[in-house]
């Protein structure tokens, strides 16, 4: 027998495992502060109206959902002509001050009761310019027909 007796071992045993459940609960506790831990950011969401124009009725609303180096915009329209076709765009400027087209969005294809729902991915972080952004979704299906051009909703993007 030792002259510690016959604990001698056990203790240094519960010491190192306290030591061990120090250091792991302090880990954890740095990393639940928002220390770097190498996880991705959940993207803000960003909220903007979607407005009717020329007449037609469609309007709704949009969100931005920012990432590192890209941001989804969704748009949710209703009052749409049911069945209808119409290409969008990301567009410079402002839909009271528009400007040319930045970015494709997806195609806008209302359903038979005229409501539709795109989610696009624009491949560069979200900085509004001082110019602004703006979301338009335009009365037909591409830009074949002059009468396809005119707006049919429109919405501004807010700078953050």
């Amino acid at each position: 027998m030792s002259k510690h007796g016959d604990n001698a071992l056990p203790a240094r045993y519960q010491s190192g495992v306290k030591i061990f459940l120090v250091a792991i609960i302090g880990s954890l506790s740095v990393a639940a502060c928002g220390a770097e831990t190498g996880a991705t950011p959940t993207p803000s969401l960003i909220v903007f109206a979607m407005a009717a124009q020329n007449g037609s009725g469609a309007s709704g609303t949009g969100t931005v959902a920012r990432g590192a180096d890209s941001f989804t915009i969704t748009i949710k329209l209703t009052r749409l002509m049911p069945n209808s076709s119409h290409v969008s765009h990301l567009h410079d400027g402002r839909c009271g001050a528009p400007g040319g087209i930045a970015f494709a969005l997806k195609q806008v294809i209302a359903d038979s009761a005229g409501g539709a729902t795109i989610v696009s991915t624009v491949p560069i972080r979200y900085a509004v310019p001082a110019s602004g952004w703006y979301v338009n979704v335009h009365h037909g299906p591409d830009f074949t027909e002059a009468e396809y051009a005119p707006s049919d909703s429109c919405g501004d993007l807010p700078a953050a």
